[in-house]
């Protein structure tokens, strides 16, 4: 109801109602503006507002899940960097380790040495001398050099 609208009633209602006079004193006590209902501009635009307080909640919502996301992506990203460094950092141990001068080194320290003389001895079905046997009937024997210690040579 607009205020132009609401005086009018007012004054209808002094005028014809209990107080009665031109100097009489206005008094707003007692009318009753119960009786009008809401304007229909009004019942139209109830509607409205609460579809723009449901879109403005959807947004903001929407806008809190963007910020999480930021920081969850923030974080990752720091992560990863620390994985990369990590990564990186392993990669050039092992490029270290894998060096074949300071494996030579670590060798040399633990006791191993290089290889003496390597003796290759013929198969015997390839040999020229008639032996031929069949490959099931040969003994299964481990490539090693003879032991020069005949002590516990029966174990």
């Amino acid at each position: 109801m607009s205020a132009s609208t609401w005086i009018a009633r007012a004054k209808h209602q002094l005028e014809f109602g209990r107080v009665s006079g031109a100097n009489a004193p206005r008094q707003w006590i007692g009318i009753d503006f119960s009786g009008e209902a809401a304007p229909a501009r009004a019942q139209r635009l109830l509607p409205l507002l609460v579809l723009a307080l449901i879109a403005a909640l959807g947004v903001s919502a929407l806008r809190i899940d963007l910020i999480r996301v930021r920081y969850a992506m923030a974080s990752a990203l720091v992560e990863e960097e620390a994985l990369i460094s990590e990564q990186r950092r392993l990669i050039v141990r092992r490029r270290q380790l894998r060096d074949p001068f300071k494996l030579a080194v670590e060798a040399r320290a633990r006791g191993f040495r290089p290889a003496g003389p390597v003796l290759t001895l013929p198969e015997p079905i390839h040999g020229g001398s008639g032996f031929v046997a069949r490959r099931s009937s040969l003994p299964v024997v481990a490539a090693a050099l003879p032991s020069m210690n005949t002590e516990n040579d029966w174990q």
